[in-house]
């Protein structure tokens, strides 16, 4: 007989469906006793089998339980696990992980040539990089520096942070307390990049580890672009958060060299 077989356990419980020799439907369960029909090659019941002889010999084997069905997780974890994947997956990779009409940054929006414009729909886009412009490259060298020696800034005094265990070192980590407007580059769903620049002070927004590198924001509709930058506003970014480890990791272990290029090119001119 050939037919579909569905699994529910190891030997009693399991249920064969098929087609018999001839036209008819077949169910077949198979049993710690046996295989019992039900239903003939025509696909007639079949009569009921005759009860097994009652055993005088107690049974010290306890009787089988059927399986039970595992509960399935409540919606509020699905949503959340499927939340959590799609933040920390790159939306410009392909296959996409967003629907082909998903809308994408304008042509030509770089370009610096054109004075002024303005988003004509919402933009769903990806952090790739972030700088801190109110601070200089030597005073965020200096920072990364301590951090590493474990050391923090108290006043006019260095103070070395010598916790007890990892977990501790991490939430004694110095964190930057300010910071100035922020420049980000932003990526779509096409592969196409543009700078942002933070007109006013957008939260959630920041530098490693306040925002995660491949952070999703979403750009609204009448945003302004002035020489190829997105100006930045509360008003007009929706940040949903998110990392994408790999580039995360990449930029934390190349900042300082970044930093110190850039300062050394800086010298280097002058």
């Amino acid at each position: 007989m050939e037919g579909v077989q569905r699994a529910g356990g190891r030997g009693a419980g399991r249920v064969r469906v098929g087609r018999g020799e001839g036209r008819g439907l077949q169910v077949v369960v198979l049993t710690q006793g046996g295989a019992v029909a039900f239903g003939d090659e025509r696909g007639r019941p079949s009569p009921s089998p005759p009860p097994p002889p009652p055993s005088c010999t107690p049974s010290s084997t306890p009787p089988t339980q059927t399986p039970t069905r595992s509960a399935r997780p409540p919606l509020a974890a699905l949503t959340a696990t499927a939340k959590h994947r799609l933040l920390s997956a790159s939306i410009s990779a392909q296959p996409s992980i967003l629907l082909p009409d998903t809308p994408a940054l304008p042509a030509g929006i770089a370009d610096a040539r054109v004075p002024s414009r303005a988003l004509s729909q919402d933009v769903f886009v990806q952090v790739l990089d972030v700088q801190d412009v109110g601070r200089s490259r030597g005073e965020q060298i200096e920072q990364l520096e301590s951090e590493r020696k474990g050391e923090a800034v108290k006043g006019r005094e260095v103070v070395r942070l010598v916790p007890a265990d990892a977990e501790e070192q991490h939430l004694r980590a110095p964190t930057p307390t300010g910071r100035g407007p922020l420049r980000l580059l932003l990526q779509d769903c096409t592969g196409a990049t543009v700078w942002g620049f933070e007109l006013s002070r957008v939260e959630k927004l920041g530098v490693p580890p306040v925002m995660g590198i491949g952070c999703k924001l979403l750009l609204k509709q009448g945003m302004k672009v002035a020489r190829g930058m997105m100006l930045l506003e509360p008003e007009l970014v929706l940040v949903f958060g998110g990392k994408i480890e790999a580039l995360d990791k990449a930029w934390r272990e190349g900042r300082e060299a970044r930093l110190r290029r850039e300062v050394e090119g800086r010298d280097g001119e002058e």
